[in-house]
């Protein structure tokens, strides 16, 4: 290793790369020098390092003022609600429009013999009452003109209990029931299964069966029971 003292330069990038200040595109190449290096200029860099991390311990630390320290939790805790919320909505849109994907028959099998053997559904977690307010939950779009409450899903029958909005012309995709599915005109008439439905109406559609023509000329409002894994047909 030479004694020769390193250029200020590099002095000056060893410095800022052990505070972590270094442009990212100069670490790649810092880091090079550092492994080609014979001025020393390894061993200098590690003495930045050693410095770094003990400047956290020679100053003291200050405790935020309470309104401040206040106003930084209220901040964390709204965006971990906004992140579960974010969660729960592209859950929930992608329960009701995505098509399920089988998994291998000898991965279907180990996975529910485990959930027999590991999972107790527990009734204490299903509150006795549930209620939604007409003002409550959010419409998310399932289709062009189709848009769906979720009201209620039952983790064990994998049943969902929702609301859905046709407007005035549009379709909803054909797709295959997995399970029974029925559902209830609360406002307007639309068209399925080759009958029209008016206000009052209701239907059940068995698992297997498909629904093609689907749509509502004036739209309307459904009450629908049904599997969220319904197949989209093509």
């Amino acid at each position: 290793m030479s004694d020769l003292p390193l250029p200020q330069e590099l002095e000056e990038q060893a410095a800022a790369y052990a505070l972590g200040i270094l442009p990212a595109d100069d670490q790649a190449v810092f880091e090079k020098r550092v492994a080609l290096s014979k001025n020393g200029l390894g061993a200098t860099t590690r003495t930045f390092q050693a410095v770094v991390e003990q400047l956290g311990f020679g100053v003291p630390a200050i405790g935020p003022r309470a309104a401040l320290r206040g106003r930084v939790i209220a901040s964390i805790a709204r965006e971990a609600d906004r992140e579960a919320h974010t969660f729960q909505t592209m859950a929930n849109r992608l329960a009701f429009a995505g098509a399920p994907l089988a998994p291998p028959i000898s991965l279907r099998d180990r996975l529910l013999d485990r959930v027999r053997r590991e999972t107790r559904p527990s009734r204490q977690t299903v509150p006795p009452l549930t209620f939604v307010k007409a003002s409550e939950g959010e419409w998310q779009e399932m289709a062009a003109g189709v848009s769906a409450k979720l009201l209620y899903f039952d983790p064990v029958s994998r049943r969902a209990t929702a609301l859905v909005r046709m407007a005035p012309g549009s379709v909803y995709a054909p797709h295959r029931h997995t399970e029974a599915e029925e559902f209830y005109v609360l406002e307007g008439g639309c068209l399925c299964g080759g009958q029209e439905l008016l206000m009052g109406d209701y239907h059940r559609a068995e698992a297997g069966t498909e629904h093609h023509d689907t749509s509502s000329d004036d739209g309307c409002l459904l009450l629908i029971i049904s599997s969220p894994q319904n197949e989209m047909l093509s």
